[in-house]
């Protein structure tokens, strides 16, 4: 029988300061440890864990050989794994990827490609797996998708610990779930913190749905607010971007502010709403112009107006 896994995750200390200590973890085979944490501690923890024997780890940022049809990818997989191409329909079947077989992977949707990248996640015998942002930025088909993906892992008692800043996300999924700060991981109640955070209703008042519509290829699409990236209106038509694409949406610029200010949207040009949580560096091009730079894979740059810089500050505390 496989025990339990003791880890002692060392401290980060960056210019001298703590910014996480030294914390244990203990996890059972076929558990699953959600870690609610900002974007900083996740890609340091991914580090620390890349070092780990006996540990594989999902980068949400993996490349895809996007040339490759689907049903070629796996079967390259499979090789490299040293399993047989016979496993190649029960797998397109388990990644709900079975109609899209005989696309290249350069035609998938993100969705589609990001249940893709978990292929190398799902092939790997070591016993613990740890995974940055496995539901970020997908829709709720490849979530409902992804969760029989881990259920399946933790059938095969793998432990699992998944890292994201999205503490929705991690309820999905997660066993438990822990909090990294400055002060080290402390169990998070759940209950307690969606009382925190949520606001008491009265009885019989209208259920808030906090989702952004948009519409593509004949479909309507809701984003959750932490999933957006930045909002854009060109001509009159609005534009919500998620992990690089585009996504129309029929709610006005003044709409969208208003809807997401709660959540650290801040409206930084006339035409563009950027999701804070998001924002990297403010750029200082000249003495009056002014970019904000996104935590993206394209490097994505938005426009601040000069009038808007000191509100940011003051937002931001600096």
């Amino acid at each position: 029988m496989e025990q339990h896994i003791d880890i002692l995750v060392d401290p980060y200390i960056e210019g001298g300061n703590v910014i996480y200590p030294s914390f244990p973890i203990s996890i059972q085979p076929g558990m699953i440890i959600g870690i609610y944490t900002d974007v900083s501690k996740t890609q340091t923890l991914m580090q620390w864990f890349m070092k780990r024997d006996q540990t594989f780890t999902y980068f949400r940022e993996s490349a895809l050989y996007e040339r490759l049809t689907v049903r070629e990818h796996i079967r390259f997989y499979l090789k490299l794994f040293k399993r047989t191409t016979n496993e190649t329909e029960n797998l397109l079947k388990l990644f709900s990827l079975t109609e899209q077989k005989n696309s290249r992977i350069s035609k998938l949707s993100t969705s589609e490609k990001q249940r893709l990248k978990l292929l190398s996640t799902y092939l790997q015998e070591v016993p613990l797996l740890v995974l940055e942002e496995p539901f970020q930025n997908i829709d709720e088909f490849s979530k409902q998708n992804v969760q029989q993906i881990l259920k399946k892992l933790t059938e095969r008692q793998k432990s699992i610990i998944l890292l994201s800043n999205n503490l929705e996300d991690l309820m999905i999924a997660s066993t438990a779930i822990h909090r990294l700060d400055g002060a080290g991981l402390h169990t998070l109640d759940v209950k307690e913190e969606e009382l925190e955070q949520t606001p008491p209703q009265l009885e019989n008042s209208p259920i808030r749905i906090d989702k952004i519509p948009t519409k593509k290829n004949d479909k309507i699409i809701l984003f959750n607010p932490p999933e957006i990236d930045y909002i854009e209106s060109v001509e009159g038509i609005v534009s919500v971007n998620v992990a690089g694409e585009a996504y129309p949406c029929t709610l006005s610029l003044n709409e969208l502010e208003q809807k997401l200010t709660p959540f650290g949207f801040f409206r930084s040009h006339r035409s563009y709403i950027v999701n804070l949580q998001k924002v990297r560096e403010i750029i200082t091009w000249t003495r009056n112009s002014y970019s904000l730079a996104l935590n993206s894979t394209d490097k994505t740059v938005v426009p601040l107006s000069k009038n808007k810089l000191a509100d940011l500050k003051e937002i931001l505390g600096i």
